[in-house]
């Protein structure tokens, strides 16, 4: 009883909308890790193919997220969840039935597609329809939960393979979408739009209307895309290429991957320190304490003895800020600008983001390849301070507003 009262009686809504995220992240974008070996016996695909299809379902997103965002604020998240599901069940199902690139990859349109209108920016619109001024800390126990897709799908869709086959396995992920995510989305309230308050911004609360000024919110829409696209760039693509920068330093293989499972678990500690304790500080303090803390760790590994010491050093604080900073790229946005619009701001604030995140893995494979470990942590290094600058800008338009 206590717990539904916290959470304004959508408690058991939450726990719904909690498990929908782990099963869409982990059967859309976390599944190709696992089925990469079988889709490439079986149809020939290579990695860089498999893992193309994450490229288009994060492009796909930018493209249509600010159209998504608009209906959002007029309409609610249900109907467009609803659709989602149903239309991230059909992806599935295509995929399933792959028979070469050209399936596969069409296949990743289509969940793309229900990927943009049932998950990530979706998700946290409807939580803060449902939650209203406590909206920040649900989103950080949401996203603390969501850290835990690979954790749940990796070892499901690596038993169900083996037990029976890729294809049927994405038939299977295909229906959970039908069978358990579905009717979560479809017992989201109906959303009641009051657009005549919208007309009398005096009237609205700070949460509603946001702490930007009517003037400066052009200024800061640029800053926020600008300190997360430059940051994504570094969290979606330096990350994937830590095991061989650190045997390239001087560990061995089993060294290295021993380190960096660090990086989960840091991640998730990260995370939930701020879903419980985060409300204390305003949002952009917060993520300019991670864009600050990141480009002076990846200044620094290079100047130290590579040790395993150092490494897990390196790994648990770098995913430390790396999970703040995520948090903050969805509570940022609704702190200054406010529930009016929200959904707006945020598909097009995906607009940059999803193109660096979707140009990140490739970028950080040719540096590592050609310029090798300590330049590509130079370079982020660079890419980050970026970040931070933006950032940093913001702190102060916010703190003279």
């Amino acid at each position: 009883m206590a717990a539904s009262s916290r959470f304004g009686g959508h408690g058991p809504l939450l726990l719904g909308l909690a498990m929908t995220r782990i099963i869409g992240w982990g059967s859309t974008f976390y599944s190709p890790s696992v089925l990469v070996g079988a889709l490439d016996r079986e149809i020939g695909l290579n990695a860089e193919i498999v893992f193309g299809g994450i490229t288009i379902l994060l492009v796909t997103g930018a493209l249509v997220a600010p159209a998504i965002g608009r209906v959002l604020d007029r309409e609610g998240t249900r109907r467009s969840m609803c659709i989602g599901a149903v239309i991230c069940a059909l992806g599935l199902g295509v995929l399933s039935q792959a028979q070469g690139p050209v399936s596969y990859l069409a296949s990743w349109f289509v969940i793309g597609l229900g990927h943009a209108m049932s998950l990530a920016n979706t998700g946290n619109v409807t939580i803060s329809q449902l939650m209203g001024d406590r909206t920040r800390r649900v989103i950080g126990l949401m996203m603390l939960v969501t850290g835990l897709a690979s954790s749940v799908f990796w070892p499901l869709t690596a038993v169900l393979m083996n037990a029976f086959g890729w294809r049927m396995t994405l038939l299977v992920f295909a229906a959970m979408q039908i069978v358990i995510v579905l009717p979560v989305y479809a017992s989201i309230p109906r959303y009641r739009h009051l657009p005549a308050r919208a007309a009398k911004p005096e009237a609205a609360s700070v949460g509603e209307r946001g702490r930007v000024a009517p003037e400066a919110r052009r200024a800061a829409f640029w800053l926020v895309a600008l300190a997360f696209s430059a940051s994504g760039l570094v969290s979606w693509g330096l990350p994937l290429h830590l095991i061989s920068l650190f045997q390239e330093a001087g560990l061995t293989q089993a060294e290295a991957v021993w380190v960096a499972t660090l990086s989960g678990p840091a991640t998730l500690a990260a995370r939930a320190i701020d879903a419980t304790l985060g409300e204390r500080l305003p949002a952009e303090k917060v993520a300019l304490f991670g864009l600050l803390l990141g480009p002076i760790l990846c200044l620094t590994l290079p100047f130290v003895t590579m040790t395993i010491t150092a490494a897990a050093i390196f790994i648990v604080l770098f995913s430390a800020a790396l999970g703040v900073i995520s948090i903050a790229r969805a509570t940022l946005p609704l702190a200054l600008f406010g529930r009016n619009g929200f959904a707006s701001m945020l598909g097009k604030l995906t607009v940059p983001q999803n193109m660096t995140f979707a140009a990140a893995p490739l970028l950080f494979a040719v540096m590592v390849e050609r310029l090798g470990a300590s330049p590509t942590l130079v370079i982020s290094a660079a890419i980050q301070a970026i970040g931070f600058a933006a950032m940093f800008a913001l702190v102060r338009m916010v703190a003279r507003a």
